[in-house]
């Protein structure tokens, strides 16, 4: 969204009172991570001597070691590349999902799902042109971004008896993910890092139409009471409880084979990623094979420590127990309220280390006041701006309005992996959606993400 356009609608609501929960308490979401993880450590023709002798002389002995890595390990991870300082953003830094929505049953509107990216010599930036004029994307202030979407009868359409109900499942989690930090007068700060993350959610298509997930939930219909002269009242809202839970992949990516911090990607963020001007004595960052210089000594000393590069993907299940209220008085509509669990395994390259990882994170809703955390209005941060669709869709080429994705360009007929999305949904095994054309597939998305169908994102070779 233009950000000229978002702060009038933030004006509109000071002037009228609509979306006053701007002014008393947000949902604020706080995510930790508690992972740890083996790395080996030794390879050695000595049972005593780490990484003592030659591999030419075959060695027997192997060691590993733990690791561990949590939120603030990866706020380092972030605070490197960015200001080149592993502990600029501070000991009280948070990990934040700002206008975060979690439950499988939360759904955007039409008007935000063609939202279009805008186009800016060939790369998209991070603002938005849109036709939803509502200052952000929370459920508890929208008129024209986003509502709760039940079971309706279809998986990717909307119901054929009323065309009103669009399916459930296909936007969570929804936001953007921030580093919300205290500068030195003690000012909060909010930097948006989407950028350095992609997420995925796997969708299967059975005649319960929940799609991506499965869920115990309640909900009732809450009639109002009269307000104001007999002619007025209070309409009905839908309020209630449960539990959801969805297949996730979440990936972490600091260097310059992430897209957006690549100045050679389509994607570019402006950020480059580690690797770019200080390209790893130790190349390849996981990937590559045989990129590092040989050398038959194993305790060869060719390289330089580099603990903050991180590259990592987990997977597993997140479960989100939430109630749907209204969260202030004066708000539009209800709200999810609650708390995810994500128990995960994954693998990574970390410091230069292959890694193996297990342990959990938690995305932790709560109530503050405004100016306690950040809420991301303008769909904008104090620094880099902008919002990122890192699970957006796009068509493989370029039109004079910019990149469109698939539901822009009609091939999904309701809202789904839109410009705005921070999820990838995709099917587990066909890869491909119900769409208008129904020779044409969708290859599942793998980093990086958007997938920009058919489009490398390199340019360039890596500079290694």
């Amino acid at each position: 969204m233009k950000k000229m356009k978002t702060t009038l609608a933030i004006a509109v609501a000071l002037a009228t009172g609509v979306g006053t929960s701007v002014f008393a308490q947000v949902k604020s979401d706080q995510i930790t991570f508690a992972l740890s993880g083996q790395q080996q450590v030794s390879v050695s023709t000595s049972p005593n001597v780490n990484n003592a002798g030659n591999f030419s002389a075959s060695p027997k002995y192997y060691k590993t070691s733990a690791i561990k890595v949590t939120d603030q390990t990866i706020i380092d991870y972030i605070a490197f590349v960015e200001h080149g300082n592993a502990k600029f953003y501070g000991g009280k830094a948070k990990l934040v999902l700002v206008q975060g929505e979690l439950s499988g049953f939360f759904d955007v509107t039409p008007d935000l799902g063609v939202s279009q990216a805008d186009d800016v010599s060939g790369y998209l930036d991070s603002d938005f042109s849109s036709l939803d004029g509502d200052s952000n994307t929370t459920l508890a202030n929208s008129e024209d971004s986003t509502e709760v979407a039940l079971s309706q009868g279809r998986h990717l359409q909307f119901n054929p008896d009323n065309a009103a109900l669009f399916p459930p499942g296909h936007m969570q989690p929804w936001g953007q993910i921030y580093i919300q930090y205290l500068d030195a007068s003690g000012n909060l700060l909010c930097e948006n890092v989407t950028y350095y993350f992609a997420i995925q959610v796997e969708e299967c298509y059975d005649c319960f139409y929940l799609n991506s997930f499965i869920s115990d939930a309640t909900f009732t219909t809450k009639t109002g009471s009269q307000a104001g002269p007999p002619c007025c009242g209070v309409g009905s809202t839908l309020v209630g409880k449960g539990k959801d839970r969805y297949y996730m992949s979440l990936s972490f990516d600091n260097t310059i084979n992430n897209p957006y911090l690549n100045p050679d990607s389509l994607d570019w963020s402006g950020v480059y990623g580690y690797g770019w001007f200080n390209a790893s004595t130790i190349p390849g960052d996981g990937v590559f094979p045989d990129t590092i210089t040989f050398s038959d000594v194993i305790l060869s000393h060719i390289g330089k420590n580099e603990p903050y590069v991180a590259r990592f993907t987990l997977n597993g299940i997140m479960t989100y127990t939430w109630t749907l209220n209204f969260l202030n008085k004066t708000d539009i509509a209800p709200d999810f309220l609650g708390t995810a669990t994500y128990a995960v395994n994954g693998y990574g390259f970390i410091g230069l280390f292959c890694n193996l990882l297990t342990g959990t994170g938690t995305f932790a809703e709560k109530l503050v006041k405004v100016g306690d955390c950040c809420t991301g209005e303008d769909w904008a941060d104090s620094l880099t701006g902008g919002w990122y669709g890192i699970g957006a869709e796009y068509e493989a080429f370029d039109n004079s309005n910019g990149y469109a994705t698939l539901y822009e360009a009609g091939d999904y007929i309701t809202p789904m992996n839109v410009s705005t999305s921070l999820t990838y949904h995709h099917n587990f095994n066909r890869g491909g959606y119900e769409i208008k054309d129904p020779a044409f597939t969708i290859a599942p998305a793998a980093w990086p993400t958007p997938a920009i169908l058919g489009n490398p994102w390199f340019t360039a070779p890596l500079p290694y």
